[in-house]
């Protein structure tokens, strides 16, 4: 298939000339003649390359600096797009400026069509030769990753901080197919549905949280729904070292642990007792409160009183360090997560 190009242009008579030689080039060609337009073509289709004209209609806001900008600081799924501007602005140092903010080619006015055809040709030859070396880097990135959550026995998902899905294990998609926890929208962001909009803005700043924590500091969290099938439970665990390298990435990856009513993996007894130092009875009702039980129910099959729960509840909230129900809940099914040493037995370097 051919490569696809979004030619951004107010003047119509230019455009159509753009076209028509990229056309006449083998290339498929998008037309825009403004930033709106092209705004609008960028959500329903992704180009391999953008040509874009500086000055759009005299509106300095919205010009192409504004589209560059757009691309690369909020559609980072177009990460590795190449940008060339086309301008009348033939000064070094209107130049300057665009290479200073990464601009990856400048062309100037009038259009040298050869010059033009050159410049798409090479800038797309370098983004296939670079993405062919990524792609063979996360082929083996995946098979190891594959290798690696598969033996753990829940739902699990890796992203970046913006919600970038980059793997999903058997059990999370089995989540996403038959129970509709979580889907990818269109540009492949990790979507949480039927979920509240509080739960939803505090899984966003504990994602914002974990991107610049240290290496296996992790974060609890019920997350409520509007539906009355219960919470859905994870646990955000920090990634960096071999995992962060092997993506190019500057910020920590997340490793999303999922749990919910219809899919609970619950940790032995004994397991929660010694990761958190409980007592066998907390660790009872730790466990119990975890299998969906209210406490007057944990009560009755522990044979103690409401006080008596409600007393272990205290301490179970001062030693892992959560203060609401949910939130324990959603640590005791996280616990017996155990994600695997990245740099051991398993190595992530290519």
């Amino acid at each position: 298939m051919s490569a696809c190009i979004l030619c951004i242009e107010d003047e119509a008579t230019l455009l159509a000339d753009l076209v028509e030689e990229l056309n006449a080039a083998g290339y498929q060609v998008i037309a825009a003649h403004s930033a709106d337009e092209a705004l609008l073509l960028l959500e329903q289709q992704r180009p391999d390359l953008v040509l874009c004209d500086v000055m759009l209609g005299g509106d300095s806001a919205r010009d192409g600096y504004f589209i560059y900008h757009y691309i690369r600081e909020q559609r980072t799924d177009l990460a590795d797009l190449p940008f060339i501007f086309l301008t009348a602005l033939g000064q070094r140092s209107a130049l300057l400026d665009a290479k200073r903010i990464g601009v990856d080619d400048y062309l100037v006015k009038p259009v040298d069509y050869d010059m033009l055809l050159a410049t798409v040709s090479s800038r797309l030859a370098q983004v296939k030769r670079l993405n062919g070396y990524s792609l063979s880097r996360q082929g083996s990135f995946r098979e190891r990753l594959q290798s690696i959550f598969a033996q753990l026995p829940g739902a699990v998902l890796l992203c970046d901080p913006a919600g970038q899905l980059l793997y999903a294990n058997p059990m999370a998609q089995r989540l996403a197919q038959d129970e509709g926890v979580w889907t990818q929208d269109s540009r492949g962001r990790l979507c949480w549905l039927d979920i509240t909009p509080g739960s939803l803005h505090t899984f966003q700043q504990y994602a914002t949280e974990l991107s610049a924590a240290a290496s296996g500091e992790r974060r609890v969290l019920a997350l409520e729904r509007y539906s009355h099938t219960g919470a859905v439970f994870i646990s955000v665990l920090s990634l960096t070292s071999e995992v962060q390298a092997l993506t190019d990435s500057t910020d920590n990856l997340l490793a999303v642990f999922v749990s919910c009513a219809q899919s609970r993996s619950l940790p032995e007894l004994e397991t929660l007792r010694l990761i958190f130092a409980l007592t066998p009875t907390e660790a009872r009702v730790a466990l119990l409160l975890a299998q969906g039980q209210r406490t007057d129910e944990v009560a009755f099959a522990l044979g103690v009183s409401a006080s008596t729960v409600a007393f272990h509840l205290r301490n179970l909230f001062s030693k892992t360090a959560v203060t609401r129900q949910a939130d324990l809940v959603a640590l005791v099914l996280s616990a017996g997560w155990a994600l695997p040493d990245l740099s051991g037995a398993v190595a992530l370097t290519p």
